[in-house]
C-alpha cells in the first residue's frame, strides 16, 4: 500500500447539512492507483501464499469488467506471479479496457459460457480447467476466503488516527467477504451499514455475510445492519445515472457505479426516513473500481438525462 493511512474526504451535500449529520467518504480506492480499495487487503493472503510456493500461476474468476480480476493482474505483474483469468461470458474483440489492462499485465485470459462458469465452485469442474490450464492456486471469485476475511478486519487499522470513528460505516456487499470482516473487528461505538450491489432481500444478504463466520465466531447483531438490494449487480437505472453524474460533477465525489453509488442512496434513504439523529456520524467506505467507469461511462450518460426528479443531494 502506497499510503500509510486512507483519506477521509468530507461530502459537504445540502441534504446532510440540513438534517444536521456529516457525512464523509473513506477513501479505501486511493491506497493503490491499481489495486485500489479491498482488492489490496482482500488478495495479500493469496499474494503471501503464492510467493511461499512459487511456480504455479494464481487463477481467479470474474466478468469481463472485474475489479478483482484486475487488480490480481497487476499484482501478479508488480510481483512477478503468473496469473489466469476465468472471464464469464464469450469474448468480445476488441477487448474492453478493463481486460486490455489484465492482458497487457500479462494475465492469461480464459473465456467460458455462463453455464460454464456456474460451475467455478464445482471440485470436478475445477479438475476439469487444471486438466485444460496446467496446475495452478486457485483465488476464489473476488477474492473471498476466510483469509481474506481477516485481511479486511485489519482495515480500521487503517483508518486515520485524526479522525474520530464513525458512528456507522456503510459499506457495499458483493461476496460478503469485506463487510465480513469489517464486522468482525468493528469498534463497540461504531454500527456497520451493509447494502448489497446486487438484487437480494435483505435475509439472504445477511446469510451471504454469516457464511463467511463460524457459528462459535457470529458477532451481536447490534454491530451490524443489512439492508435489501433493489437492483440487479450492474444495473445502472436513470435515477443512479443521474445521481452518479451530479454528486461527480457537482460535489467532487467519484463513487463507481455499481458498488459504492448504491451506498450512498441507501444512506441517503435513511436520512429522509430519520434514520440518523442529528450530530451523527456516518462514514462511506469507497471500496475502489473507479476502472470499471470506462465500461460504464457511455451507459449513464445516456441514462442520466432520462430522469428528472429530485436527487437525494
Amino acid at each position: 500500500m502506497l499510503i500509510d493511512s486512507i483519506p477521509e474526504q468530507i461530502a459537504d451535500l445540502p441534504l446532510w447539512e440540513r438534517h444536521q449529520v456529516a457525512l464523509s467518504i473513506i477513501r479505501l480506492d486511493q491506497t493503490h492507483p491499481h489495486i485500489s480499495g479491498n482488492k489490496w487487503f482482500k488478495l495479500q493472503p493469496a499474494l503471501r501464499d503464492a510467493k511461499r510456493k512459487p511456480g504455479r500461476p494464481l487463477l481467479s474468476f470474474g466478468g469481463p469488467y472485474s475489479n478483482h480480476l484486475h487488480a490480481l493482474a497487476y499484482a501478479g505483474y508488480q510481483q512477478g506471479i503468473p496469473t489466469l483469468g476465468v472471464i464469464r461470458g464469450e469474448p468480445v474483440f476488441p477487448l474492453n479496457p478493463t481486460l486490455q489492462d489484465a492482458e497487457r499485465w500479462g494475465m492469461r485470459l480464459h473465456f467460458v459460457t455462463r453455464e460454464a462458469y456456474a460451475r467455478r465452485s464445482d471440485p470436478e469442474w475445477i479438475e476439469c480447467l487444471r486438466a485444460e490450464l496446467g496446475d495452478f492456486q486457485m483465488v476464489p471469485e473476488g477474492g473471498s476466503s476466510p483469509a481474506a476475511v481477516q485481511a479486511c478486519a485489519d482495515i480500521w487499522s487503517y483508518l486515520s488516527p485524526q479522525a474520530s470513528l464513525p458512528d456507522y460505516l456503510a459499506c457495499a456487499l458483493g461476496t460478503g467477504a469485506t463487510a465480513a470482516g469489517l464486522i468482525t473487528a468493528c469498534p463497540a461505538t461504531t454500527q456497520v451499514l451493509v447494502v448489497p450491489a446486487l438484487k437480494v432481500s435483505a435475509e439472504t444478504a445477511g446469510q451471504m455475510l454469516s457464511s463467511h463466520w463460524t457459528t462459535s465466531a457470529y458477532p451481536s447483531v447490534s454491530r451490524y445492519q443489512v439492508f435489501s438490494g433493489d437492483l440487479p449487480y450492474a444495473r445502472i437505472s436513470p435515477m443512479l445515472a443521474a445521481l452518479w453524474y451530479q454528486l461527480s460533477t457537482c460535489y467532487g465525489i467519484d463513487l463507481d457505479p455499481v458498488y459504492t453509488l448504491r451506498v450512498y442512496y441507501r444512506l441517503s434513504q435513511l436520512l429522509l426516513q430519520g434514520g440518523f439523529a442529528p450530530g451523527s456520524r456516518v462514514a462511506l467506505l469507497h471500496t475502489g473500481g473507479l476502472q470499471g467507469l470506462r465500461g460504464c461511462r457511455a451507459q449513464i450518460e445516456q441514462r442520466a438525462p432520462a430522469f428528472s426528479g429530485p436527487l437525494p443531494l
